[in-house]
């Protein structure tokens, strides 16, 4: 019975103020390996930014998506320490304003050495989310471009990731998936008013692939959104709200 009450103030909290009652919450917080720690002090700017407590949570939290997903190379690639760690803290950062941030949506990941064909289609990709699998698939090349150059708005796992997120938060009635949702759809229906969507062509901000569909869009403006922070916020000071709103995440 408290749980069910619980439920409902914590969805009656989203529709009123926008975000969930609370984040996190560990009884055990795990740490990464120092080899793991280095790599996200070197190469990984979002976890070097946060305050130390939330470095200790983007910490555990690493180390549980770890436990849950599988890593699965392919064409010869080997996973290193590296390819490890740098997949999974793009997935922690861009969950990290969610509470349930491991999610059943997919299992596994598979990796390539660089773009691959896909059977399926007929066609060579860097990267996919497939459902049915329950897989997220990269080239690893282009997963390394993605933070290479940090301020094209081209990040590989951010994109993919995003589907993943999206597809999940259509499908659940969870917190995160439910504050997800809220803004999602709320964000899509003025994007298709057409002077507004008119306007973002018009930017040549975003890139034209983002107006393939409302799923590319999101996971589009998500790339913006982390890696052009401050110009997206300028150009689009209330699209930048609302994403940071379904997101919970500040970059």
């Amino acid at each position: 019975m408290l749980m069910i009450l619980f439920y409902g103030i914590d969805d009656a909290w989203i529709y009123i103020f926008k975000k969930p009652i609370y984040i996190h919450f560990y009884i055990l917080l795990k740490k990464v390996s120092p080899e793991q720690e280095n790599i996200l002090r070197d190469k990984f700017e979002y976890y070097k930014k946060l305050a130390p407590k939330e470095q200790r949570f983007f910490q555990h939290r690493l180390t549980q998506f770890a436990k849950q997903y599988e890593y699965i190379p392919r064409d010869g690639f080997t996973v290193t320490t590296e390819a490890h760690t740098l997949i999974a803290a793009t997935y922690v950062m861009l969950t990290f304003g969610m509470r349930k941030y491991l999610i059943d949506t997919f299992d596994k990941i598979i990796i390539y050495p660089d773009v691959y064909y896909s059977t399926l289609n007929e066609e060579y990709h860097k990267g996919e989310f497939n459902p049915h699998m329950k897989a997220v698939v990269f080239s690893w090349n282009d997963f390394c471009m993605g933070y290479d150059i940090t301020n094209d708005n081209l990040n590989l796992g951010i994109h993919e990731f995003t589907h993943v997120v999206l597809h999940h938060s259509l499908r659940n009635n969870d917190a995160s998936a439910l504050n997800f949702k809220l803004h999602y759809e709320q964000l899509v229906k003025e994007v298709n008013h057409p002077p507004n969507r008119q306007r973002l062509i018009d930017s040549d901000y975003f890139r034209i692939y983002a107006y393939t569909n409302a799923y590319e869009f999101i996971s589009v403006i998500v790339e913006h959104y982390f890696e052009t922070p401050h110009r997206f916020q300028m150009e689009f000071p209330q699209l930048y709200d609302k994403v940071s709103l379904m997101l919970n995440n500040k970059p």
